[in-house]
C-alpha cells in the first residue's frame, strides 16, 4: 500500500496538532483551514451580570480569506486550539471569543465591573443556486 503525498501532510498535520494539545501549547490554525466557521453571525443573546438583555450589537462576518468585519472594525481572524477565535483587532473588547461548534460564537468580558457576554449564531445562507418553488 503507497502513501500518498496529500494523506502523509494530513498525518503529519494531526500528529503535529495532537502532540501540541498533549503538552498544552496553543496552536493558532490559519482561519483557512476552517471554511465551515465563515459566514454572519448575528447577535443572539447579550447577559450583562446574569441578566439578558436585547441585543442590538451589529453582525460578525467572517470570511474563507480569514478577513472579518464588525461593524466598522475590520482585521484578519485565526483559530487558537481548537476553540478559541483570535480577532487581530486593538479592541480588547472584542479580541477573543470561544468557539461553541462552527455554529456559535462567545464573547466574554469585562465591563464597568459587570461580567458581560455576547453570543453570536451564524446565520443560515441557502446555497447558492438554490431555489424556492
Amino acid at each position: 500500500m503507497s502513501c500518498k503525498p496529500y494523506h502523509l501532510r494530513l498525518g503529519l498535520t494531526l500528529g503535529f496538532l495532537v502532540a501540541c494539545a498533549s503538552l498544552g501549547l496553543p496552536v493558532a490554525l490559519p482561519a483557512a483551514t476552517l471554511p465551515n466557521l465563515s459566514g454572519t453571525y448575528n447577535c443572539a443573546t447579550l447577559e450583562v451580570a446574569g441578566t439578558t438583555k436585547p441585543c442590538t450589537a451589529p453582525s460578525l462576518e467572517l470570511k474563507p480569506d480569514g478577513s472579518y468585519r464588525l461593524l466598522s472594525e475590520s482585521g484578519n481572524y485565526e483559530i487558537v486550539g481548537g476553540h478559541w477565535l483570535d480577532l487581530s483587532s486593538s479592541s480588547k473588547k472584542h479580541s477573543r471569543a470561544r468557539l461553541d461548534g462552527s455554529k456559535k460564537i462567545v464573547f466574554e468580558f469585562i465591563s464597568h465591573g459587570k461580567k458581560n457576554r455576547i453570543t453570536y449564531r451564524k446565520k443560515f445562507q441557502r446555497p447558492s443556486g438554490w431555489v424556492a418553488i
